[in-house]
């Protein structure tokens, strides 16, 4: 019997499992977490540092997924899987992704089955015990949504129904076998859980946690990256709450070296890895630690923007090989996440730049051009209130645009040189914003043949072959 490596995982087992039969009677190590923990408020606590803990602990959330999106965009030229977007069921290199969201998903229905499932009593009010359920509930709306962008038609229409495999409860036998759901239940299920994380979650406080902005700002792109009726408007209302009611601690850094010397440290960081309560950090982030090194150039036209502006001389520099027996160094090495390499910084602060203050400003900026496009000056205002805010270096205003398509390629010109491998962004900027009558990644890679069904990876075949009930995978990747 052909076994699923999956499935152990997504129970959260520790032992590797030899065969079928130890899969069918391994107790799911989560049960004992639950019954252990969840006795007392401390033990509620810890059910959610956990989920933090499972979250740092995935190497393939933080660099390799950003990186394998910027290769897609035409961006990056690493993978060249993801560049042709030639992915199929039994030919991919995303199930690590998959089993790591669905491992955070797991350690989420944990705890809210943990926390709900202890006694208010046990709770030093109400509030606090809310603010623990919002914790968990973002991180599993927070882990879907990427499993919606990463393995699910998150481009369709409401009625589609190639949506999530979604799970509420800790995995057990009785639940994995879960058939997908559609694309407007998924979107439904997501914003239920940021929307409660909106409500009851504290305010920023430092990025190493979560918080009532960054649930804010998730939620706004969802409705930015899915652009149904009303989204624009309403992910606009969400982006300046953010700018007029976060803590004054939350700002942009004047200087920009200081974002990335502080990294998980920095006031201009809303959310991102932290790794600091570990070692070796480098091994968490190979992407950033390692494959900057030897894939160091971005395609054409981003190479030309980076090199053109003035943050280049911040965000990128000489570095050493992260190879201990390779002494030899290389120029225009993206040191903002690169910074020394494997060799010569292990334990530098390797951090994906989840969400920052700046993008706020290109958000604002691309939502008001879309929800009032004939007010070019206002939108574009918002990107040079940005750049003006830089003091080293210094970053000239954007001048010359008249028109929207200008203006529109000046907001994707944005995405892609301040945000250039920290997260998502310019992946969904190059499918979402157009140039020439067609969205970016046509003028990026424009000798490489893909359709709409592309922007998703193929559900692993592990998973398709583990379901004893039949679950469609993704059109045009089986």
């Amino acid at each position: 019997m052909k076994k699923s490596y999956i499935l152990p995982l997504l129970l959260g087992m520790a032992a590797t499992v030899t065969s079928c039969e130890d899969f069918l009677t391994e107790q799911p190590e989560h049960q004992l977490t639950i019954d252990n923990a969840a006795l007392n408020y401390t033990g509620a606590k810890n059910l959610v540092n956990g989920i933090y803990g499972r979250y740092i602990a995935n190497s393939s959330l933080g660099g390799d997924l950003y990186g394998k999106w910027h290769d897609m965009a035409g961006l990056w030229n690493y993978n060249s899987m993801m560049i042709n977007m030639a992915y199929t069921q039994t030919n991919n290199n995303t199930a690590g992704i998959w089993k790591s969201w669905y491992d955070v998903v797991n350690a989420t229905n944990a705890a809210i089955t943990g926390i709900t499932g202890l006694a208010d009593d046990r709770y030093p009010n109400a509030a606090a015990k809310n603010a623990l359920l919002a914790e968990a509930r973002f991180f599993r709306g927070y882990a879907f949504l990427h499993l919606m962008w990463g393995f699910a038609h998150w481009f369709d229409p409401a009625d589609s129904p190639y949506g999530l495999i979604y799970r509420d409860k800790p995995a057990e036998l009785s639940n994995l076998m879960t058939e997908r759901i559609s694309v407007g239940d998924s979107y439904k299920r997501i914003i239920d859980d940021l929307e409660f994380a909106e409500k009851y979650l504290p305010d920023f406080n430092n990025p190493r946690h979560v918080s009532k902005q960054f649930a804010q700002a998730m939620h706004a792109k969802l409705l930015l990256y899915r652009g149904w009726d009303g989204d624009y408007a309403d992910a606009l209302i969400l982006v300046n709450d953010i700018l007029s009611n976060a803590p004054a601690k939350f700002r942009m850094e004047p200087v920009l070296a200081d974002l990335y010397d502080k990294a998980w440290d920095s006031e201009e960081l809303l959310f991102g890895r932290y790794l600091g309560d570990g070692s070796s950090f480098s091994y968490s982030e190979f992407t950033y630690s390692y494959g900057l090194y030897y894939n160091n150039e971005f395609t054409e036209i981003p190479q030309e923007w980076l090199e053109a502006d003035p943050r280049y001389a911040v965000t990128f520099g000489n570095a050493r090989s992260p190879e201990t027996w390779q002494d030899q160094r290389k120029d225009g090495i993206p040191v903002k996440l690169y910074h020394r390499g494997r060799y010569e910084g292990m334990d530098d602060k390797y951090t994906s730049y989840n969400f920052r203050y700046a993008e706020l400003y290109i958000m604002k900026a691309e939502l008001l051009a879309r929800t009032n496009p004939s007010d070019i000056s206002g939108a574009l205002a918002q990107l040079n209130e940005m750049r003006a805010t830089y003091t080293d270096p210094v970053v000239p205003a954007i001048t010359g645009v008249s028109t929207l398509p200008q203006l529109m390629d000046e907001i994707f010109k944005e995405y892609v040189v301040t945000l250039i491998m920290e997260n998502e962004s310019p992946w969904f900027a190059a499918v979402r914003i157009e140039h020439g009558g067609r969205p970016w990644i046509y003028t990026l890679k424009p000798d490489v043949n893909f359709s709409a069904n592309q922007y998703c990876w193929p559900i692993p075949d592990e998973e398709i072959k583990a379901h004893s009930n039949k679950i469609d995978q993704n059109p045009d990747l089986e």
